[in-house]
């Protein structure tokens, strides 16, 4: 990048009146300098029939609608201004009308005329503004504002109405070329039919430099500590884009990593068969290799060297896939690293697999026709895309190796919906077809908070949450894919994860609920989110509260079970899943998270250790590739709580809609005074072939809330219950079915033969 020459004619002062205080608050301009391409001519393809409906003459579109001027007293008064533009049949007819075009296109392009239930839909659209509510020429120091339309749909009753293929609440506005203002910043901006520009995306890379320092150097999660991954993982190769070959790189290298879809299609990976040949300088132009190499990874080769870059990490080629030795299992283990350490990522996100390629690297390979319509001569306004749009329909964000890759890369280059947009610690998009290049935009506005985010139990919970309900093509790395995500949970909590869940937060962790249909995973334990493909929601935060430090707290007085994990089936050993320094310290007992244990039930409860017992024919899961413990353990808990029965049958009660929806039958469970204790939602299956059965074992995990009291009181009662899950044994060894609760009251409603201490293995 130092050695841009930007005397050249495709660079040029940006126009901007804005970045000259920014410049005397923050530094000296003097490497804070904003270039710009300058824009390109737009030819208007307009057919001599084209004319505004009656309807959008009554719009008087004109360019001053769409400028915030500087004497301007009252710079949002169109904010609150909603116009009917008509059904959406009427409008679909009108193709004869620019205006009528562009917002059909900018609503999805593909409208159906009703709604799923009939009810004929309409499209209405507001005035809105796009950045910081700052006047750009009283605020000079905040992102320039301009105007915008936003268009929807409606039903007659007035309803938002969503459909599968709309774009939510697109945004309509001038075509910079055309606007009346010095400030072009956020109008929409021409771009190149056949290819992408790189002068433009090298401008973006050098403004964030220049401008954003540190802020855009700095690894996204500073408790997660680590060095360079050359030091950190032996193994550790990359591409030579300069010297086509796989190569060791020096310790600092500034490298950039590949996040894709691989896809079913077999292509090149590095082996221990080639991986020799593979490390000799021009080896990928070889014919035995060139042709083997995916467009995907041929693109983003050809990427890193228009940015001036050297060095790509891409999983295939840099990890030797037969490799079952330490090598391979290092750097799965460590992506957190590997991305988080990258200069840059790539992120090909609208690859359906590794054969789709980067849409614009190669000429004609966009896919893509800019939105632009011509309302009169010198006046043309354009749909503002925005990558959302291509989300729904993206196989990428669907995956779960590339969540993790996604979640720790500090600069992206997503290359999605034909276009490429680039964003960074402090910028969440520039886009090709947005004129970004003003001092106030580049400034950024998602500045990191000064306060540790470390206290929130939801950051951690939402990473579980949104990693379950993705997708692998190997049921099997379930684990692998997320151990760069566990290892910022291990380091920022300071916990162990089992099968999953934290060590030091497990009864309440267990907690989880399904919010999408789920599967049993046979290959991980039941008591899991791992062992279940779909959804699941911790939600501690959500019926209790977000602080750690509460939760610690509570979970020393809500607790009795001492959690211990099998070995190994054939071995008669099991160890604590964890050990608090209280548990460790004190000579007095405790329970297992340091409190002092507490009598609650009418019940001899002192036996806590596992008897010694081996298992035949017990499944053997995935390896715990999460846990830090030495060995295999065998993901088979073994405790002692208490066991209750009671009986299924359809429920009674009202459905709760003001908790989250599950998926699943609800069926309520009963006691011996035939009274309604709970809810579950279980499996329809799993229902239709147990309904008949009269009893059914619960036990007991802990003592929980089915939702978080109001003023603060989370910690008093009433409205704390013990939570049970439903079991269902198979042979010696039991699997969670369901979660519920029960008042502690009703421990006594229990059928035959009452509650028993017992002890469980639970799969």
């Amino acid at each position: 990048m130092s050695n841009r020459d930007i005397s050249s004619p495709l660079y040029e002062s940006a126009e901007d009146s804005g970045g000259s205080d920014w410049e005397t608050e923050n530094g000296s301009s003097e490497d804070k300098v904003i270039l710009t391409t300058p824009l390109l001519p737009v030819t208007t393809q307009s057919s001599a029939t084209d004319r505004l409906c009656d309807v959008c003459k009554g719009l008087r579109l004109k360019p001053d609608q769409f400028v915030i001027q500087p004497d301007q007293e009252d710079e949002y008064k169109y904010d609150e201004i909603t116009i009917q533009l008509g059904r959406v049949e009427d409008i679909l007819q009108k193709r004869y009308c620019p205006f009528c075009r562009l917002v059909i296109t900018a609503l999805g392009g593909t409208v159906p005329s009703s709604s799923d239930d009939g009810i004929p839909t309409l499209v209405e659209l507001n005035w809105v503004t796009d950045g910081e509510k700052q006047h750009p020429l009283k605020a000079t120091n905040h992102i320039p504002q301009i105007r915008l339309m936003q268009v929807y749909f409606l039903d007659e009753a007035g309803n938002f109405v969503t459909y599968e293929t709309q774009h939510l609440f697109p945004k309509i506005t001038m075509l910079a070329n055309d606007a009346p203002t010095p400030l072009k910043a956020f109008y929409v901006r021409p771009i190149k039919e056949d290819l992408i520009d790189f002068v433009m995306v090298r401008n973006w890379i050098s403004m964030c430099e220049s401008w954003h320092g540190e802020h855009c150097n700095t690894f996204k999660f500073p408790e997660h500590e680590f060095t360079s991954p050359v030091e950190e993982i032996p193994s550790f190769r990359v591409v030579d884009a300069i010297n086509n070959c796989l190569v060791r790189p020096p310790r600092d290298c500034k490298y950039v990593t590949l996040s894709y879809v691989w896809g079913t299609t077999i292509f090149l990976t590095a082996l221990k068969s080639n991986i020799e040949e593979l490390e000799q300088p021009g080896a990928l132009l070889s014919p035995q290799f060139q042709e083997k190499i995916p467009d995907t990874i041929h693109d983003a080769i050809h990427v890193v060297r228009e940015l001036g870059l050297q060095y790509l990490w891409v999983d295939s080629l840099c990890i030797v896939q037969d490799d079952e030795g330490k090598g391979k299992t290092e750097s799965i283990a460590k992506m957190d690293l590997v991305y988080g350490c990258a200069f840059l990522t790539i992120i090909a996100a609208s690859g359906e697999a590794a054969t789709t390629g980067l849409p614009g690297v190669r000429p004609y390979t966009r896919g893509f026709t800019q939105a632009i319509e011509e309302i009169r001569p010198g006046f043309r306004l354009a749909y503002k895309t925005k990558y959302q749009d291509y989300i729904p329909n993206a196989k990428y964000y669907t995956r779960a190796w590339t969540f993790q890759e996604l979640h720790f890369t500090k600069r992206s280059l997503l290359f999605i919906g034909g276009q490429v947009s680039y964003s960074c610690n402090l910028i969440e998009e520039w886009r090709e077809d947005v004129v970004c290049e003003d001092a106030r935009f580049v400034k950024g506005h998602n500045l990191p908070s000064e306060e540790r985010k470390g206290n929130d139990i939801g950051s951690y919970e939402g990473l579980i949450q949104s990693y379950s309900g993705l997708s692998l093509t190997y049921e099997s790395d379930i684990y692998n894919a997320f151990a760069g995500i566990s290892r910022q949970i291990q380091a920022e909590l300071s916990v162990d994860l089992c099968h999953g869940i934290p060590d030091a937060y497990f009864d309440w962790f267990l907690l989880w609920i399904p919010i999408s249909p789920q599967k049993r995973r046979n290959h991980a334990p039941s008591w899991s989110w791992s062992g279940w493909t779909g959804q699941s929601w911790p939600r501690i935060w959500d019926w209790y509260t977000k602080d750690i430090e509460q939760i610690e707290a509570a979970l020393r007085k809500r607790t009795w079970i001492i959690w211990y994990q099998r070995v190994a089936h054939q071995s008669t050993d099991c160890i604590r899943v964890w050990n608090s320094k209280k548990h460790l310290t004190s000579t007095k007992p405790k329970n297992f998270y340091g409190g002092n244990v507490k009598s609650r039930f009418p019940l001899n409860c002192s036996q806590t250790t596992p008897t010694p017992r081996k298992l035949i024919g017990a499944p053997i899961y995935y390896r715990d590739i999460l846990n830090s413990k030495s060995g295999p353990l065998s993901g088979f808990l073994q405790f002692w709580t208490v066991s209750v029965t009671f009986k299924l049958d359809i429920p009674t009660s009202k459905e709760n809609n003001s908790g989250p929806k599950m998926p699943g039958s609800r069926i309520g469970f009963y006691g011996r005074d035939n009274r309604e204790l709970g809810i579950l939602f279980v499996d329809e299956a799993w229902l239709k072939d147990n309904i008949s059965k009269k009893h059914h074992e619960f036990i007991l995990l802990c003592e929980g809330r089915d939702e978080r009291a109001k003023d603060g009181r989370e910690d008093q009662e009433p409205g704390w219950k013990y939570m049970v899950i439903l079991i269902e044994w198979q042979g010696e060894w039991a699997e969670r079915v369901a979660l519920g609760s029960i008042e502690k009251d009703d421990l006594d409603q229990t059928l035959a033969p009452g509650p028993v201490w017992k002890e469980i293995i639970l799969a």
